[in-house]
């Protein structure tokens, strides 16, 4: 519906980037900067920041998990006014409109419920959240405010790619890198650039993270996907949408590829399309082409 409503308004400007990298070395395998490919001027890739919407949320999810909580706890899907010093109240809601009650913490995520998402990102603490962003690969963290808990976060494509690595190699994080040396006219190696992996997130926590994940892919926000990738195939990742339906994001990941696609316009009109209906449909037909590996992470101990 959002691809005919643009195409009736006769928009031939809507924009995207994508950046694809390998989980295991954080090597950049592809990237794009904009529709027109060859173009050697702004990368999107690299330097446009846009609200990421729900990609946010398994940060949110992670710290909770970090503090104790597991997939089946309880979570309060039920409106919310949150106070704001010198504002308005902010009263969230799903994007259904609609509360769901008490859901277990892997339905929350996997069906990217809004409300529970606050009450849970509130009780974890949101200064405790954004550390955890600019730990995962932000480059740096955003100001504590509540809206940061449904993505009123601006990221690059790269610095969400960067994120979710960390998420994909089990809460290692691995510097996104383009070069692996730098070679003399003989051949002398001038420069090289090693692995650099530092554990920045519990592996526990990571690890049900993922298998959330997973099932957002299955059976959440993601499903829609399933029917035109390899059906043996088990693969992980989120949809994000910003306000007013601005920008489209998908990031998802193989045991052997991470993909991030974002959608929108330069001028930061309203595209009409969710991650799900704009993004997604891209890094479906952009990992389709791949030979994918299953998605399947180490387990700790204790798991």
């Amino acid at each position: 519906a959002g691809a005919k409503r643009l195409r009736r308004e006769g928009r031939v400007d809507l924009e995207g980037a994508a950046v694809v990298v390998s989980p295991q070395n954080g090597e950049v395998l592809a990237m794009v900067g904009g529709r027109q490919a060859g173009f050697e001027g702004y990368n999107r890739a690299l330097d446009a920041k846009r609200p990421i919407g729900s990609l946010v949320k398994p940060v949110v999810y992670l710290a909770a998990l970090e503090s104790g909580r597991t997939l089946a706890t309880p979570l309060d899907d039920m409106p919310i006014t949150v106070k704001i010093r010198g504002q308005k109240p902010w009263e969230p809601s799903n994007y259904d409109k609609t509360p769901h009650g008490t859901v277990p913490l892997v339905r929350a995520l996997a069906e990217s419920m809004n409300l529970a998402t606050v009450h849970l990102g509130l009780d974890v603490g949101v200064p405790k959240i954004v550390k955890l962003l600019e730990r995962l690969g932000a480059n740096e963290a955003p100001a504590p405010n509540p809206s940061v808990l449904l993505g009123a976060v601006a990221l690059s494509p790269v610095e969400v790619a960067q994120v979710y690595v960390t998420f994909a190699s089990g809460g290692f994080r691995n510097p996104l890198k383009a070069v692996r040396s730098v070679q003399g006219p003989e051949g002398e190696p001038l420069a090289q650039y090693p692995i650099q992996t530092e554990q920045v997130a519990d592996a526990g926590a990571v690890y049900q993270l993922n298998e959330a994940l997973i099932q957002v892919m299955q059976r959440g926000t993601a499903r829609g996907a399933r029917g035109r990738l390899p059906a043996n195939v088990v693969l992980a990742g989120k949809t994000g949408t910003s306000d007013d339906l601005r920008d489209s994001w998908f990031a998802g990941f193989s045991q052997d590829v991470l993909a991030v696609v974002w959608v929108g316009y330069d001028d930061n009109s309203p595209t009409g399309l969710t991650g799900a209906s704009g993004a997604l449909t891209i890094w479906t037909d952009l990992m389709r082409g791949l030979p994918l590996q299953s998605y399947e992470a180490a387990r700790p101990e204790g798991f």
